[in-house]
């Protein structure tokens, strides 16, 4: 028989080995992985993730790996993780990705009461982190796109910037009467993503919209649809933006603005960088988009933060993500980094936020809409897209008319969208 002291020593021991492997295992599951796309540049971006990763060591315990990925390989870097359920616990998505990685069923769905509640978010953006109803993802930061204009060139021209799409065109018209034809405004014939930003705000601004969610159709080739991209076409068919417009990724149509030869643009807030490195001289001004019949319109897109579901640092990640949302981090991040808007609404009563072209983007944000959160949507921004591509292209080779008008190519996307969302989930 062992004796009491010796029973009582070994008992102290296994205690000792339970607690080390007890400890072991909680600091283990005290490190995340964290997968962020390069929102600003790295010298400043980089350095900035890593302070914070020290001070949320500090203040938690847990230790933050980052690593900045690209946009071009984000979406398979992210498909990966999912199927593999390994590589990362924490990542940026972008708003329009958020329920379509959703639908697969890799994203933690998440109690946004646990990150503020719904009301402390902008509307648009908390949106676009649902998925049938539920959350799969937080807001972090948003962005918007304005109408940008110089004003010099329209100082010259005798205008001021228009409120609504009938007095842009007759701005138009005297600002090429003065500069030269194709000099009035750059708009987007190529870059996917952008084309639809661009013509969604004129689409909502004339009433119409993009589907029919409950009756799984397309809506966008209907009356208010036929009307919005003809006015688009319009912009090139009556010498406002250049015909090399067909050609334009978003790009090139910013370039033609900040580099002065352009009158106006729809931009986002991040191209205030570009203009403060590239042509800081550029005297320029921001105004809401335009109003159309049924008011104003703009696209709100931006990025959310979302959580591997199969990661086993769940309540770590949360508080990651809590403590990117908090005021102070959020203001600095949009502010002195990203040159976006914060996505919660209490980042947003910031005084920066309320003074000069932010207040325009401030203002614009609060009317702005995000794409329905849908699991097909990149196929039905894929076929829209194909097709509104087209338009300008046969606009510009002389084939519009002939191969049906405007309504024919909206009509055959419309025809693609409606099969996406036979099989929407």
């Amino acid at each position: 028989m062992l004796s009491n002291r010796l029973m009582r020593g070994l008992g102290a021991l296994l205690l000792l080995l339970a607690l080390v492997v007890a400890g072991t295992a909680a600091a283990a599951a005290q490190e995340i992985t964290f997968w962020v796309m390069p929102n600003a540049p790295d010298a400043i971006h980089v350095p900035w993730l890593q302070k914070k990763a020290e001070e949320f060591h500090a203040e938690t315990g847990i230790r933050v790996h980052f690593e900045v990925i690209g946009w071009d390989v984000a979406w398979s870097r992210i498909s990966t993780a999912i199927i593999t359920g390994e590589g990362v616990d924490v990542f940026q998505v972008g708003t329009t990705w958020n329920p379509q990685l959703a639908a697969t069923g890799g994203l933690s769905q998440l109690d946004i009461n646990e990150f503020g509640g719904a009301d402390a978010f902008m509307a648009a953006n908390l949106a676009s982190t649902t998925y049938k109803g539920d959350f799969y993802g937080v807001p972090w930061f948003a962005e918007t796109r304005a109408l940008y204009y110089n004003k010099d060139m329209f100082a010259a021209a005798g205008v001021e910037p228009p409120q609504t799409y009938e007095e842009l065109v007759a701005v138009g018209q005297k600002l090429i009467a003065t500069h030269g034809a194709g000099r009035a405004i750059a708009i987007a014939g190529t870059n996917a993503y952008d084309l639809i930003h661009n013509w969604a705000i004129i689409l909502w601004a004339f009433g119409g919209e993009l589907v029919d969610i409950d009756a799984r159709r397309a809506v966008f080739n209907g009356p208010e649809g036929v009307a919005a991209m003809e006015y688009y076409v319009d912009l090139v068919r009556q010498g406002l933006a250049s015909r090399a417009t067909a050609e334009y990724n978003q790009d090139q149509a910013d370039a033609a603005f900040i580099n002065g030869n352009v009158a106006m643009a729809f931009m986002g807030p991040w191209n205030i960088a570009d203009i403060e490195i590239e042509n800081p001289s550029l005297n320029y001004g921001i105004v809401p988009p335009p109003a159309g019949p049924a008011g104003r319109a703009a696209f709100s897109g931006g990025s959310n933060l979302a959580i591997l579901r199969q990661s086993p640092n769940q309540e770590a990640a949360k508080k990651w993500i809590q403590f990117l949302l908090r005021d102070e981090n959020l203001v600095d991040y949009t502010k002195n980094l990203t040159k976006m808007l914060p996505a919660t609404l209490s980042a947003f009563e910031d005084p920066y936020y309320e003074q000069g072209v932010w207040q325009t983007f401030k203002t614009t944000l609060g009317f702005a809409r995000a794409y329905p959160p849908l699991a097909t949507w990149g196929t039905i921004e894929n076929a829209i897209v194909g097709e509104f591509r087209n338009v300008l292209a046969a606009y510009v080779d002389g084939t519009l008319e002939r191969q049906g008008g405007v309504q024919a190519f909206l009509n055959r996307a419309a025809e693609q969208v409606d099969r996406a969302l036979r099989d929407e989930r």
